[in-house]
């Protein structure tokens, strides 16, 4: 077995990183969809690929932040179901730890998935690997799922004083500030456990920056926000993504409200608006699976309240890297 850098260039072996992908995904989270080929072809983030032969039976991808979490790496390893169990993720691991040294990072994040009680089973072997060699997780969040049936019947209504916006992809220039605003609360807002992190600043051009990136990557999102109509500012705002080829499955992604405007039940109605207007452009859609931490309570009612449920749990770790 061998390790060695991605090529970018090298189809054939980007092409062996997507079928193992499809393998990994499909053995351990069955109910997902079938990772995107547009997606992973348009992936620029570094890899580490572990060869058997000529096959690539393990890969390490990773990202280094530029702006905040200097001191992050955050990281994606998988194995081949076949291949587990023999070393090969330790030894991916051992460099991708060279990799962070050389970049002066000290921590290395990443997430494994593991059952809940009385729920579906899943394979465990990323959590027991990481838990067995004295790592804990910093945070645990719970994925729930939302079974879509037909398309609600009339318009969600705003709470009095509020009105809703609506845009596909690309936030409207005249709120494009207000929605950079909203995403830099996430992070002072959303619980982080034991995870060392830090904020990440938004601006109008970050938000066209990440726009554009998952257009490229061939994502497709639909979002609501409240306009509070006195001051004319976007208060609260939600995301639904489709991020695979399969049109019945889409990806809760943010959902924000201003401090100031809690407790008008916001989140609710930007959150099931949402669901309205995406099913109104998605016919097809089925499924939406959210994550939320596991001691965000408040979030995980109303998502309740939406219908989801909870499917399995995802652990956040963040490693230490150790001296050469």
């Amino acid at each position: 077995m061998t390790i060695r850098q991605l090529d970018p260039a090298d189809a054939v072996a980007i092409g062996q990183w997507y079928e193992l992908a499809v393998a990994v995904a499909r053995y351990d989270v069955p109910d997902f969809p079938t990772p995107s080929r547009r997606e992973h072809l348009a992936r620029e983030d570094p890899a580490l690929l572990a060869w058997d032969g000529d096959r690539v039976v393990g890969a390490a991808s990773y990202q280094l932040p530029l702006s905040e979490n200097l001191r992050l790496m955050y990281l994606d390893l998988i194995v081949h179901p076949q291949y587990r169990r023999r070393g090969i993720g330790t030894r991916l691991l051992e460099e991708v730890y060279a990799t962070a040294r050389q970049h002066q990072r000290s921590l290395i994040e990443v997430e494994t998935v593991r059952a809940l009680p009385g729920g579906v089973a899943r394979e465990e072997a990323g959590y027991r690997y990481l838990t067995n060699r004295s790592h804990q997780p910093g945070a645990t969040s719970i994925r729930s799922r939302c079974h879509i049936a037909d398309p609600p019947e009339g318009e969600a209504a705003p709470a009095d004083g509020y009105s809703l916006v609506q845009w596909r992809d690309v936030a409207p220039d005249e709120i494009v500030d207000d929605v950079a605003a909203l995403q830099s609360r996430l992070m002072l807002d959303s619980p982080t456990g034991d995870l060392a992190v830090e904020q990440q600043v938004y601006d109008a051009a970050r938000v066209r920056r990440q726009e554009a990136d998952e257009l490229r990557r061939g994502y497709r999102s639909y979002s609501t926000a409240a306009r509070h109509d006195a001051t004319g500012q976007i208060v609260a705002r939600t995301k639904l993504a489709f991020e695979s080829d399969d049109d019945t499955h889409a990806r809760q992604r943010i959902t924000i409200v201003e401090p100031a405007h809690r407790g008008r039940r916001l989140g609710l109605i930007v959150k099931s608006a949402n669901h309205a207007y995406t099913q109104a452009n998605e016919p097809a859609l089925r499924f939406i699976d959210a994550w939320n931490a596991e001691d965000n309570t408040h979030m995980r009612a109303v998502n309740a309240a939406l219908g989801f449920e909870p499917v399995d749990g995802w652990s956040v770790f963040q490693l230490p890297v150790p001296a050469a």
